[in-house]
């Protein structure tokens, strides 16, 4: 009797985990950060494509990997579009890469491998938290403009700073 109690609750405490698969429909990206002056926000959504994410997959690793054009990005006005592509030198770098692979479920919240390459240097975020929200899984992530070998840009003569965090939210929705 003992023993059948104790192999229960072993069950309980350690469910198998299944692998599925969600298909992505969305991905969206904010990069926001404040100024001297206030805030800024630069989004980037897709919709309408179908990438494959696998969730507690055991096996070979499989991965997501998506590739976002700069010039896609919105910061609200033409003038603040320029600076942030001037900022992360899309002439030099149009593209930055999201690689989300290893996805694994933890009773209510998941974690993921991920990283990113942007303007040339690739940032690496092992077991990365990401919460389930209404549209999907969320991630928030601070950097810093050292982080990627950025100076962070004045304007007017340096009466207009951008402080040195910046913060980027992924939100894969399906």
């Amino acid at each position: 009797m003992m023993r059948i109690l104790l192999a229960l609750i072993l069950i309980l405490l350690n469910p198998e985990k299944k692998e599925r698969e969600v298909i992505v429909t969305k991905k969206m990206i904010t990069v926001s950060g404040q100024t001297s002056i206030g805030g800024f926000s630069c989004d980037y959504s897709k919709e309408g494509l179908k990438d494959t994410l696998f969730i507690d997959f055991v096996g070979p690793t499989k991965e997501m990997v998506f590739d976002i054009p700069v010039q896609d990005f919105s910061c609200g006005n033409f003038l603040l579009n320029r600076d942030f592509r001037n900022t992360v030198k899309s002439d030099k770098y149009p593209s930055a890469k999201v690689k989300v692979q290893n996805l694994k479920s933890n009773y209510g919240h998941y974690t993921c491998d991920l990283s990113v390459t942007l303007v040339g240097k690739r940032l690496d975020f092992p077991s990365l938290v990401l919460k389930r929200v209404p549209e999907g899984l969320h991630a928030n992530l601070v950097l810093s403009f050292d982080d990627l070998d950025l100076e962070a840009p004045k304007k007017m003569g340096g009466m207009i700073k951008v402080e040195e965090k910046l913060t980027l939210d992924f939100t894969l929705g399906f």
